[in-house]
């Protein structure tokens, strides 16, 4: 059976995902955060953070995939 994940994008999840663009994928950091700071709308805010949390969760380490070392 899939393991199926929530599609709720909770502050620890954004919190985290901001961490691992900081460290990890500055390209998806800027993105988000240009995103963020163009509009003041909270359902661009929402959009955002759910793009960063989709990236991270797709390439954190215990999916396999960015398991490589910091640099």
């Amino acid at each position: 059976m899939d393991e199926t994940r929530s599609v709720r994008v909770t502050r620890a999840d954004v919190r985290q995902a901001l961490m691992w663009a900081l460290e990890r994928d500055r390209a998806a950091l800027l993105a988000h955060r240009a995103a963020v700071h163009s509009s003041k709308s909270d359902l661009t805010r929402r959009r955002a953070d759910k793009t960063l949390v989709e990236q991270w969760r797709a390439r954190r380490p215990d999916t396999g995939q960015d398991a490589s070392p910091r640099e």
